[in-house]
């Protein structure tokens, strides 16, 4: 009986120990930065998301991807306008981010004009969007999880070159 009572003590201990060892990981902000727009088509078009990832951690994180839903505010609906889904996916690629520093990371972003042809339309013109962008980053190192983002604001369009 004794023995179990001291094998469950040290159990105890070292799962405590264990769990101080472990780096607690603040969640990384990602907001948009900038919107390129790569080209249009008969059917579509294609942009490029710049979004910055901050690192607020003491320690690199490190990321095998992320995933997106991008929405665009409508402005022709006036008032506060209604939200057309724009894009969502993943990006696939690896994204380092050192420690207490941030990195943008350049998305390429294919969309059709269908639900969204009024709203990009108006956005053409004016050279302004109001976006709202969610989704996950898939952190790797130090731990593996997948952290949640969300984020809204407005940004110009630059136009392809």
């Amino acid at each position: 009986m004794r023995r179990m009572a001291v094998a469950a003590t040290v159990a105890v201990l070292v799962g405590m120990l264990l769990t101080a060892c472990a780096p607690r990981v603040s969640r990384p902000d990602v907001h948009l930065v900038g919107v390129r727009l790569g080209g249009l088509g008969l059917r579509g078009g294609l942009v490029y998301v710049q979004l910055s990832v901050v690192n607020p951690n003491d320690f690199p994180l490190e990321a095998t991807g992320l995933t997106y839903n991008l929405g665009l505010r409508d402005p022709t609906t006036g008032g506060d306008g209604e939200w057309v889904d724009l894009a969502e996916g993943r990006f696939g690629e690896s994204v380092r981010v050192g420690a207490r520093d941030s990195s943008i990371v350049e998305i390429p972003v294919e969309f059709t004009y269908t639900g969204a042809g009024a709203a990009l339309r108006s956005i053409l013109d004016r050279g302004t969007l109001s976006y709202r962008v969610s989704g996950a980053v898939a952190l790797s190192r130090p731990l593996r999880t997948e952290v949640p983002y969300r984020h809204s604001g407005t940004v110009a369009v630059l136009r392809a070159q």
